[in-house]
């Protein structure tokens, strides 16, 4: 995976995010949705988890251990799945310098896909130490989908206010950034402010991220 210039300071952070989703993947490698799985995470910046891991540095001064990267890995994959609906919603026939997933495989396998990549969270959460964890990318799914739908319905309207477009950026695109920061500061061992200073620090992130 080549990494973006700006993202090189945190490479080893990086390594160690790709290590935990290799793992993750390869626990499939049995499995229909392997390779489908791995082309469809190949290529990403991984500014999410990487968000996540430096949150908990953020709040921990000791190096980010393996849950850090176990759940890093989790949020890398709750975008992946969201790109994979996204790119249908949006006909967008190019992710990443490739051919989009629907267009490689098909809108049937992608659907499914982006369901089995939601189970794979879910084994993912299982094995956390902390429960908030699942719970919050829980969350952060539900929101995620309510912004998609948010936007199909403000496509069809003639005027679309400030106040909506920044709704739909908060749930369909900042909730994931909100949620990696939120769970840095869990794992780090945060206080109640400092979560939800890191969860509004994620949220206004997120919301610049997309207005970029």
């Amino acid at each position: 995976m080549e990494v973006n210039p700006l993202l090189e300071q945190f490479a080893d952070h990086i390594a160690r995010i790709e290590e935990a989703l290799e793992r993750e993947l390869d626990l499939y490698s049995w499995s229909e949705f392997h390779a489908p799985l791995r082309y469809a995470c190949d290529g990403g910046k991984r500014i999410r988890p990487l968000i996540l891991v430096l949150s908990v540095e953020c709040i921990n001064s000791k190096r980010p251990g393996s849950d850090a990267y176990l759940a890093a890995s989790a949020i890398e994959l709750l975008h992946t799945e969201s790109i994979i609906h996204d790119d249908i919603i949006d006909d967008e026939n190019q992710r990443r310098g490739k051919p989009s997933f629907h267009v490689k495989y098909g809108y049937n396998s992608s659907i499914l896909t982006a369901d089995f990549v939601l189970g794979v969270i879910l084994n993912i959460g299982s094995k956390l130490k902390d429960t908030r964890v699942i719970s919050e990318l829980s969350n952060a799914a539900t929101r995620m989908s309510e912004g998609e739908m948010m936007e199909i319905r403000l496509n069809k309207s003639p005027e679309i206010s400030e106040d909506d477009y920044i709704k739909v950026l908060e749930y369909k695109t900042a909730s994931l950034f909100e949620t990696s920061a939120k769970l840095g500061a869990i794992i780090g061992g945060g206080s109640e402010d400092q979560i939800r200073a890191m969860t509004s620090f994620g949220n206004l992130l997120g919301i610049a991220y997309q207005i970029h």
